[in-house]
């Protein structure tokens, strides 16, 4: 079997998933709440899915090919793109949305 189908088990302790659902309540309050988060964003978003996905596709597809034009697609999912996260990214990116410092600096 391929190495690579592996995962490993992570084990979080209460606390720790507690404030993980706390930051990204919050996280996701403020980007809400200042419009930072397109309506083409679908992945991570609440009451969202690949149904919604594919609604939105068809919506922009059929007048298109209504008119007899020409639709070319490109749809990407990086497999295991959240464990290989840069988490110095991330806390710059999230300075630069201004979240509420407390969001990101943990120290």
């Amino acid at each position: 079997m391929d190495p690579s189908q592996y995962r490993p088990i992570n084990l979080i302790n209460m606390g720790g998933k507690v404030l993980e659902k706390l930051l990204i309540n919050r996280i996701n309050k403020h980007m809400y709440k200042h419009n930072l988060v397109t309506d083409r964003q679908f992945g991570f978003t609440p009451q969202k899915s690949t149904t919604n996905v594919a609604m939105g596709a068809k919506k922009f597809i059929q007048p298109v090919l209504k008119n007899r034009g020409l639709v070319i697609m490109t749809s990407l999912d990086v497999k295991g793109a959240f464990d290989a996260v840069c988490w110095p990214s991330t806390l710059q990116a999230l300075k630069e949305l201004v979240c509420p410092r407390k969001l990101y600096n943990l120290s």
